[in-house]
């Protein structure tokens, strides 16, 4: 048997959940009546009856079933636009004259405030991380639905035919009411298991490469070494290849796309504490401004327990994803899933006997693992 990796498909596309948006006229001055309006805005849906002629224009509102709400003034040069998020609310004026306008209206509004919001309602239920804001970051966003979030978290190889499904059953799902796009790609992170804080198979390097393994069934890209920082504390560092899901989401459905992941296992729920995945830390997910995950570099978080560090170099490649189109094709995207399926499964059957084949053979000395 070689003793190479195996080489997994390094890019997946997955299922788009697709929502056509209804804009009966490009301008806000041709609105006459509420059958002029588009039928969703930024944090909601156009509430019926909403619509107020006025002298100089018109008003209306726009909710979704949580309550957050987006309310347009068209008055001229003197629109403006009302937005609340929980119980947070601004008021800006704005100056487009074209519907299509307002995706740079709401890129001059920062939802840092919203953020931390979504961070509190979401962090103390889940294994998920929310990396804030910060008022130098750039916005992203669009019309109709308003600012973009990035979702990432390691996914354990054998199960991405799962996570295939589950995109394809949020396509059906009428509560998320924007677009959601996704893909799968294979990357490199680390994690530095702090000595005598972590349970003992994570301080030996045959321990940490089967916990891995076993977890997401891609290769250790190195065996676990023994390091000690500047402070003198001790690690065992995990340098692991690993797939992501990449997914970028609108603030209005962030919430119930990670529920839809909590529920089908890719992420952990907060009350089922436990090492493997996906409840342990180093699985666990991010949630981020839209962009971070091509724009930023050398990200890194402590657990809440201080136990564990977890490092990534980069999130994903901008280029990669530009190319995705180059992957369509739901037939191809399959074969692709199946693949990576197949070879996790394989490898971690062929990992486990190595163990045992090197344990028997050596009872008294440490086993070496292929990686």
């Amino acid at each position: 048997m070689s003793d190479s990796a195996p080489v997994f498909p390094k890019l997946i596309p997955l299922p788009a959940v697709t929502r056509p948006v209804r804009v009966p006229v490009a301008r806000l001055a041709d609105v006459r009546s509420e059958a002029d309006l588009p039928d969703r805005l930024f944090l909601g849906d156009l509430v019926a009856g909403s619509f107020r002629p006025e002298k100089k224009g018109w008003r209306a509102e726009w909710r979704d079933a949580d309550g957050h709400y987006a309310r347009l003034r068209c008055a001229g040069h003197l629109s403006s636009l009302e937005m609340r998020y929980d119980d947070d609310e601004l008021v800006t004026l704005i100056t487009a004259e074209q519907f299509s306008e307002l995706g740079q209206s709401i890129r001059n509004i920062h939802p840092g405030a919203w953020l931390d919001r979504l961070a509190k309602r979401l962090e103390p239920l889940c294994n998920l991380r929310v990396f804030p804001y910060r008022e130098e970051d750039a916005v992203g966003g669009d019309f109709p639905d308003g600012h973009l979030l990035s979702l990432v978290l390691p996914v354990a190889a054998d199960r991405l035919p799962a996570l295939d499904a589950l995109y394809r059953q949020m396509q059906g799902d009428p509560a998320i009411c924007t677009g959601v796009s996704a893909h799968a790609c294979l990357t490199l992170s680390v994690v530095n298991y702090l000595e005598g804080a972590n349970p003992g198979m994570l301080a030996h390097p045959v321990g940490l490469v089967m916990h891995h393994v076993n977890a997401l069934g891609t290769p250790a890209a190195d065996m676990p070494v023994r390091e000690t920082d500047a402070d003198g504390r001790v690690a065992w560092t995990l340098r692991r290849s690993h797939y992501i899901l990449v997914t970028q989401v609108h603030l209005r459905d962030a919430a119930r796309v990670v529920q839809h992941l909590v529920a089908s296992g890719f992420i952990g729920r907060r009350a089922d504490a436990a090492e493997g995945y996906p409840h342990g830390a180093e699985f666990g997910a991010c949630l981020m401004p839209f962009g971070y995950e091509y724009a930023a570099r050398n990200i890194w978080w402590f657990d809440a327990a201080g136990r564990r560090r977890m490092f990534y170099p980069a999130f994903a490649d901008a280029d990669d994803r530009n190319g995705l189109a180059a992957h369509s094709g739901d037939l191809f995207a399959r074969a692709l899933l199946r693949d990576a399926a197949r070879m996790a499964e394989t490898f971690k059957a062929e990992t486990a006997r190595d163990f045992m084949e090197a344990m028997a053979a050596a009872p008294e000395a440490a086993p070496v693992i292929r990686h």
